[in-house]
């Protein structure tokens, strides 16, 4: 995939997150598809508290306090081996899914859901799920990264914990489909924004293998 393609992916995934945000913004009540979706999520998790801790870590995870530092190691650890493109990449996805995020949610300034037996409470907006875009420019971007540089089963592990990262946020009863399905959409339009501008000023990223035969070059 090229600078041309990431950027017509960017512009789609823009597009349908500016077009669910429009739709949220001027919605009268609860879509009917979020409602579906959620009432059984959360009814699910009242009838089995495991799914609820397992929502927990996921909640953990995805919080600053341990995203933020866990990403500044990976970033500082990939520019100090000289793996500087993949460092910018996570750098920026990072900070700017951060501002998106915090920007969106001040902007459409949705409701939480609110149940009768609610398993954990938020005041904060609702749209986009932030944990759904942390488990975007956050662990599915580690995972981008160990698939190239490390292992690919590696890899695959972090893209799927990050996708899971949204789902869980419904069932833990605190947002609404909608919520994941754009902190999807614009987490993602970010990735690829970031990966078309990295290929454009910087070219392709390195692999593992570029690393290796540097090093017999060096050698």
């Amino acid at each position: 995939m090229n600078t041309r393609r990431f950027s017509i992916a960017a512009a789609a995934l823009w597009l349908c997150a500016f077009a669910l945000t429009l739709y949220i913004a001027n919605v009268t009540g609860v879509p009917g598809f979020d409602m579906a979706l959620a009432q059984p999520a959360h009814a699910f998790a009242v009838a089995n508290e495991w799914s609820v801790w397992i929502a927990r870590i996921f909640a953990a995870m995805g919080s600053g306090y341990v995203l933020a530092p866990l990403t500044v190691g990976i970033v500082v650890a990939l520019w100090v081996r000289g793996q500087r493109w993949w460092a910018l990449f996570l750098g920026a996805a990072g900070l700017g899914g951060i501002l998106i995020s915090q920007a969106v949610k001040r902007l459409v300034d949705r409701q939480r859901p609110e149940w009768d037996n609610p398993l954990h409470e938020l005041t904060s907006p609702s749209f986009p799920s932030g944990h759904a875009m942390a488990g975007i420019y956050g662990y599915f971007a580690f995972g981008i990264v160990a698939w190239f540089l490390v292992n690919r089963a590696f890899g695959v592990a972090l893209m799927v914990f990050g996708l899971l990262m949204g789902p869980s946020r419904v069932v833990f009863g605190v947002h609404w489909p909608t919520d994941v399905i754009a902190g999807w959409l614009f987490a993602g339009a970010w990735l690829c924004t970031v990966a078309a501008v990295l290929w454009w000023r910087l070219g392709p990223p390195p692999t593992v293998d570029d690393a290796q035969v540097a090093e017999v070059a060096e050698a």
